[in-house]
């Protein structure tokens, strides 16, 4: 698992949260300011805990922290990191900005980095975090913050770069050698991948993390049984770890099966603390369930999302959510006129969530679950053509991935790409799509239809052509 604090829905690097520790009574040789000794040892495993991405165990161990000293700032950020809600994490945000006097240069600046974030200032969150990362080499999370944004910008080496010069300084950094392997991974190069994961595993091997992280990188490229293996591992160390139920789902939908798929998704909505996660896992579950071509399933998740707890502070994008389910369930119940106006009606609030969320400069808005199901709808009403520009939109975004669920978008939207070219006589074309998402993943069950109906048409072309 790597760090993903991403707007779900535009499935763009709006990141909601940052700032990490920083440097406190250097006569006591803490790195954090807190009059409480307590706190401070509160805090620093809630930060271990972290960094192992076990964030129930870090909520709890920043909210000891700050009752322990209830001036704590880092913790305020810690704990806002991990808050169940927007609300509770700009409430703490301000606690921590109010009495910055007596924060080191380094606290403050991520005071600062955060607060900004908060308040949509993407572009001068990213200034104070090369401010940052420039005073202090070592300070992972302005690291990340950089590297996550070059990589949305389609800026792979830079990001990787970053990571690279922060080992540099610091070779025993656990986080960084994860995000190489993750960004090696994004690129469909599997063994450096696994070079800086198997480093990241050495170096971290009690925690669960490092064979989710394994795990995840193999299920989506295809490597299925060990994937199944480093699942199971982070599992048995950790039980209640719910990445890994979620990247088993990931497994098995490569390998077509699709009944273990959703049963796992549903397991982690279920263990799942948070109503955006719960929301995340039964959505994945949906689109396994339109997969499999189960309107009924797809029926029950659809009312189990709509009953779930409404949180205020995300209502804006669990209306989207929602619209993007009930475009699904008209698609599998066959209504795919009243699909494409359900989508229709919906743009121009996407529009409206990127005017609230301010992204960076450089930023092109990218919708790709609203141009698959709109590709869907037009293709089930006789318009391929149409479909075609939307699946087009997919399979070259306009930003970089920075995360494997953006990744897939392409490599699905490459394979329909792919099958309407080759009905339209682009073999060639058709076929050299296939050829480039093999190269990230040979064996994908969800675009195995088109890729089986390429081969289909080569074939009765070469048939034809020997008669």
């Amino acid at each position: 698992m790597r760090s993903r604090r991403l707007l779900w829905v535009l499935g763009a690097v709006l990141l909601l949260g940052t700032g990490v520790a920083a440097a406190l009574f250097l006569a006591q040789r803490r790195d954090v300011t807190t009059s409480s000794t307590a706190a401070y040892e509160a805090y620093r495993e809630a930060v271990a805990n972290e960094g192992r991405f076990y964030f129930k165990e870090a909520r709890l161990g920043f909210a000891k922290a700050l009752e322990l000293d209830p001036q704590f700032a880092m913790a305020m950020l810690g704990l806002a990191r991990q808050a169940k809600d927007d609300d509770q994490r700009e409430t703490l945000i301000r606690r921590a900005a109010k009495d910055t006097g007596r924060l080191s240069e380094r606290e403050r600046l991520h005071v600062q980095m955060q607060t900004a974030f908060a308040e949509k200032r993407s572009d001068n969150a990213l200034e104070i975090a090369s401010e940052l990362h420039r005073k202090y080499p070592t300070d992972v999370r302005s690291a990340m913050t950089l590297a996550h944004f070059e990589l949305a910008k389609g800026k792979n080496d830079k990001a990787i770069q970053i990571f690279e010069e922060l080992l540099a300084v610091d070779p025993n950094n656990a986080e960084a050698y994860n995000q190489i392997g993750y960004y090696h991974g994004y690129r469909g190069d599997y063994e450096k991948a696994m070079e800086y994961l198997t480093k990241y595993k050495f170096i971290a091997q009690d925690n669960a993390n490092p064979f989710d992280s394994l795990g995840e990188v193999q299920a989506y490229s295809g490597r299925y049984n060990e994937a199944i293996e480093n699942l199971n591992h982070a599992l048995a160390i950790k039980p209640d770890f719910i990445a890994s139920i979620g990247h088993l789902a990931v497994v098995y939908e490569g390998l077509g099966d699709y009944a273990k798929a959703m049963e796992q998704y549903e397991r982690a909505a279920e263990l799942s603390d948070s109503t955006r996660m719960r929301w995340d896992f039964l959505l994945r579950a949906m689109r396994t369930r339109f997969y499999a071509k189960d309107p009924e399933g797809l029926a029950r998740l659809h009312t189990a999302i709509k009953a779930l707890p409404r949180d205020p502070s995300v209502e804006k994008y669990a209306q989207i959510g929602l619209a993007f389910g009930d475009a699904a369930l008209d698609l599998a119940q066959g209504r795919p006129a009243q699909a494409e106006k359900r989508l229709r009606d919906l743009a121009p609030k996407l529009d409206e969530i990127v005017r609230i969320e301010k992204p960076p400069a450089g930023y092109t808005p990218h919708f790709p679950e609203w141009n698959a199901l709109m590709a869907l709808a037009l293709e089930a009403q006789g318009r391929p053509e149409e479909a075609l520009a939307m699946w087009q939109k997919n399979a070259n975004p306009p930003n970089g991935f920075a995360s494997f669920e953006q990744r897939r978008a392409v490599y699905e939207a490459r394979a329909c790409v792919a099958e309407i070219l080759a009905r339209r006589g682009d073999l060639d074309g058709a076929e050299k799509l296939i050829a480039e998402n093999r190269k990230w993943n040979a064996n994908w069950a969800p675009t195995r239809e088109a890729e089986v109906a390429v081969a289909e048409l080569r074939r009765a072309k070469v048939l034809a052509a020997s008669k």
